[in-house]
């Protein structure tokens, strides 16, 4: 029985031996040397002996992965240098392994190029369904003699056989004098209308309506184009906000539409607006910077203890003298008179006992992990490998009646011993990635008072920024102990020679150096071409169409169209003095200004110069900016009695809400200057923007549609 025991063991301890073959250890100490090829040959050569094994398999891919990075970063080097042939040598290397990406590929298609191939990204131009089908040839136009702008008008849509149609709010310059050479009769429209305040819309393909230059005109007669962008690297959602913000202007605010399953953003407004989203998206859906990181780190920890010497016995280091004669008292107290010291046979001497030690151990421990991570720029790339060890910790709890005050009761922790690291990379547009480190090592170091575990820690946190490919040695951790101890009969313990026979000496020695290096590779950096540096070009607030879609606004034409908005804000102003003249909505007051959290209203002012029997209103605003809490009814519709139906609708998701009224009797409306409703709302979050009105549909009581110029207003949230 005992033989077959002992069989059984040598047979158990020869297959753990085996377990690991002897290519396998000669790769490992070649992958430890960075002799990636022997490492390679060797892992092979294992995997080829015994296919079934993953251990062999994974050690085989890091292998090559590590060999394949090794090349092709000394190929991005050479390239740096213009040394081309060199480079290509080291790309072929690097794709041999088989497990780089096809991006390596055409990274080294492109070396030697005077340009690397950039994606090929199509001007962004949404075409309107309904074209002028006119002449492109240059005309000349001159008016040099003041004229009725209409007049001018129609005979540019003579000259070109296009109808010219005026909406019934155009105003008519009396004395207007206009030029232009070798333009094309489109072009001379927008100049046109540019000079004139007005602005044009296309009817048909021979067919043109010019209107004024005013929001709610452009709502009426632009046309808007609604469009899905399905996102790749962002998050829609993330991104919603900022784009409503870049898009919005003095006179609209953008309707964006976001869906979390598709993740896609849904825009609608106008072609030119549409197209310059598409832009802004197409320059920040960027796949993210992806990088690799080589860590390697090793801890060397050494203990030596030595213990020479007499150790006198723990439990008789004194020298004792016993009485035991027959008048020894059973409470150790007697009479010195009672005590016969001619008798030797009643006492007994204690001696101490003496151990002679010659002991020494010395023993070494050595801790290597050799981790490579990869993940994406800006997020952080945990690792972790190790035990949980319970760390025990009592707390006393009051018992309800009766016994002791409290109980003990005992709970485990569990902490984390091993190799923790955190690192969140960031790549640089010079090939150079930043890495934010925070290593912790974690061991244990014996164990205290009631066996609980002691933890050494050992612990680096830093930042530093690297080259592609560049390796940084972070070492000094070490942690130097020397013990020595030494213990024997006091006095005696001191005497040369005769000193170290009497007494007994412990020297501990404990050493522990961490050594990490670490080594970033960029795998994928953020892909920034040559169309994605060039700058947007984007018209001032209120220029036409024609100009947005161009993306160029000239210095004249800017100067014009500032002198414009003066003459306009000047005429506005004397409306306003008069307060009369047409039907007008004016939100007050103009300029709002407002903190975080504060209620704040705002007055629809009517101003009707016949009876209207209906109104129907839709106000926009930035949801982000304020939130539309109620609208409360003003004093102008008291005309109608308590009866009159009063319509309201809110919605703080899309920014807008709808006011309308009608007259229960026929005939007969409200009239004159007041308060139509209060609309009531807190502020949200910081910024500036536009409460104004987007449409309005009235009918007077003689039935008649009425038509209305609306003024917004200015938020401001500080």
């Amino acid at each position: 029985m005992k033989k077959a025991v002992l069989l059984a063991i040598v047979a158990w301890v020869s297959w753990g031996c085996a377990t690991l073959s002897v290519s396998y250890k000669l790769g490992t100490k070649a992958a430890l040397n960075k002799d990636w090829d022997k490492a390679i040959s060797c892992y092979e050569k294992a995997v080829r002996e015994d296919p079934d094994n993953s251990i062999y398999k994974t050690s085989l891919w890091r292998a090559k992965l590590a060999a394949a990075y090794f090349h092709l970063n000394k190929a991005r080097d050479l390239g740096s240098h213009q040394k081309i042939e060199e480079a290509r040598s080291e790309y072929e290397k690097a794709l041999s392994y088989g497990v780089l990406s096809e991006s390596v590929a055409e990274e080294a298609e492109a070396l030697g190029k005077e340009k690397a191939r950039e994606e090929i990204v199509k001007e962004v131009r949404i075409e309107p369904p309904v074209k002028l089908k006119v002449d492109k040839q240059k005309i000349e136009l001159r008016f040099p003699v003041q004229a009725p702008l209409k007049s001018i008008f129609e005979a540019m849509g003579k000259q070109a056989r296009i109808n010219i149609l005026f909406d019934d709010q155009f105003r008519d310059i009396p004395n207007f004098s206009f030029t232009l050479t070798d333009v094309t009769f489109e072009e001379a429209l927008n100049h046109l209308c540019l000079s004139s305040k007005n602005f044009s819309s296309i009817v048909d393909e021979k067919t043109v309506m010019i209107a004024p230059d005013l929001p709610q005109k452009r709502v009426q007669y632009e046309l808007n184009v609604i469009k899905t962008f399905y996102l790749s690297n962002v998050n829609a959602e993330d991104i919603r906000v900022a784009l409503q913000q870049m898009l919005r202007s003095q006179y609209r605010q953008p309707q964006v539409t976001v869906d979390k399953n598709l993740n896609s953003v849904t825009i609608r407004d106008t072609p030119a607006v549409v197209e310059l989203a598409e832009k802004i998206l197409r320059s920040w859906d960027k796949a993210r910077g992806e990088v690799f990181i080589d860590l390697e780190i090793m801890e060397v920890s050494r203990i030596k203890v030595r213990q020479i010497g007499v150790d006198l016995a723990l439990a008789t280091q004194a020298i004792g003298l016993k009485y035991i004669g027959p008048t020894a008292p059973s409470d150790s107290w007697l009479s010195l008179k009672d005590i016969d010291f001619s008798k030797k046979e009643y006492f007994q001497i204690t001696l101490p006992t003496a151990l002679l030690q010659f002991l020494e151990a010395d023993s070494d421990t050595k801790i290597i992990a050799q981790p490579r991570l990869r993940g994406i720029e800006g997020e952080d790339i945990d690792y972790l490998v190790g035990d949980k060890i319970p760390i025990p910790r009592t707390t006393l709890y009051p018992i309800a009646a009766g016994g002791i005050s409290t109980q003990p009761q005992v709970t485990y922790e569990y902490q984390d011993v091993g190799i923790d690291v955190k690192i969140k990379p960031r790549i640089h547009s010079e090939k150079e990635i930043t890495l934010e480190l925070e290593i912790k090592i974690k061991s244990l170091a014996g164990t205290g008072v009631a066996d609980i575990p002691i933890i050494s820690t050992r612990e680096v946190k830093n930042v530093i920024r690297l080259k592609d490919g560049e390796t940084n040695l972070l070492a000094g951790l070490l942690k130097d102990e020397e013990r020595k101890t030494k213990s024997g009969i006091a006095a005696l313990k001191d005497i040369p020679i005769l000193g170290g026979l009497l007494s007994s000496t412990e020297q501990t020695i404990q050493q522990t150096d961490v050594i990490l290096t670490v080594t970033p590779h960029i795998v994928r950096s953020i892909p920034v071409g040559e169309q994605d540096l060039k700058p947007i070009w984007v018209g001032p607030e209120g220029v036409s169409t024609t100009e947005r879609v161009s993306g160029v606004v000239s210095d004249e034409a800017l100067a014009e169209r500032t002198a414009r908005q003066r003459a306009e804000q000047a005429a506005e102003a004397a409306r306003r003095a008069e307060g009369g003249g047409r039907n007008r909505i004016m939100l007050t007051p103009a300029n709002i200004p407002a903190t975080q959290n504060q209620e704040f209203r705002v007055n629809i002012n009517l101003t009707a110069q016949e009876e209207i029997s209906s109104l129907s209103l839709s106000i926009s605003f930035d949801s982000s900016l304020a939130r539309l809490k109620d609208i409360a009814k003003g004093s102008l519709l008291a005309q109608l009695g308590e009866e009159a139906p009063f319509l309201k609708n809110i919605d703080n998701s899309s920014g807008s809400c709808t006011i309308g009224f009608s007259s229960t009797a026929t005939g007969k409306g409200i009239r004159g200057v007041g308060i139509l409703a209060t609309l009531i709302f807190e502020a949200q979050e910081k910024g500036e923007g536009l409460i104004s009105v987007t449409d309005s549909t009235a009918s007077a009581a003689s039935g008649r549609p009425l038509t209305f110029e609306s003024i917004p207003s200015r938020l401001a949230v500080r």
